[in-house]
């Protein structure tokens, strides 16, 4: 591995969990430079224009992991009812393991920063068109009907990210299921 790269993996990893945990305020870069474990002044040898350019560059990794287990997900499952019910089970699952502290990296990072940072409101916008292509394909692929398909994708993604927030605040799991089982009933017509 070049130097160049030697720490900028856990830099970025880091600066994900974090801000999917406290969000992008609460985390500073000495923060994020500590629990990496990468020596200091690395930051911003990685990343010159300093907090904004890592938190571009983890949402663009964040992104990237939820887009994989998308895939992943519409590969094994045979619906899009079913796909939806496992995409929420698993972060109910996550969400669980985390006491309730994780949320989407992207979401709460956004939240805090858009529309002012336009790197990182762009890198968010980009992690969202791939989850819903990964959606609508899901949809395609199941011979959801074309003039549909985009809407529909867009109320799942909202779905989802919504129940997310409301399982977190919730401290329970109850409104990702409720959200799986109401999003299938949709997709089962």
């Amino acid at each position: 591995m070049t130097t160049r790269a030697k720490h900028r993996p856990a830099l970025i990893e880091t600066a994900a969990r974090l801000f999917r945990r406290q969000g992008y305020a609460a985390t500073g870069t000495n923060e994020i430079l500590a629990e990496s474990g990468a020596p200091r002044g690395s930051l911003y040898y990685y990343f010159p224009a300093g907090k904004e350019e890592v938190g571009a560059a983890a949402l663009e990794a964040a992104g990237k992991t939820v887009t994989r287990t998308l895939t992943a997900l519409a590969a094994e499952t045979s619906s899009p009812a079913e796909f939806v019910k496992a995409y929420l089970e698993l972060l109910a699952g996550w969400l669980e393991q985390s006491d309730y502290r994780d949320g989407c990296p992207i979401s709460t990072t956004l939240l805090e920063t858009a529309p002012a940072s336009q790197k990182i409101t762009a890198a968010g916008q980009n992690a969202f068109r791939h989850w819903q292509a990964v959606i609508e394909a899901v949809l395609a692929r199941h011979g959801w009907p074309e003039a549909r398909r985009a809407g529909t994708a867009n109320l799942i993604l909202s779905a989802i990210e919504g129940a997310l927030i409301l399982a977190r605040a919730a401290q329970s799991p109850a409104p990702l299921h409720a959200a799986a089982e109401e999003l299938a009933l949709i997709l089962e017509q």
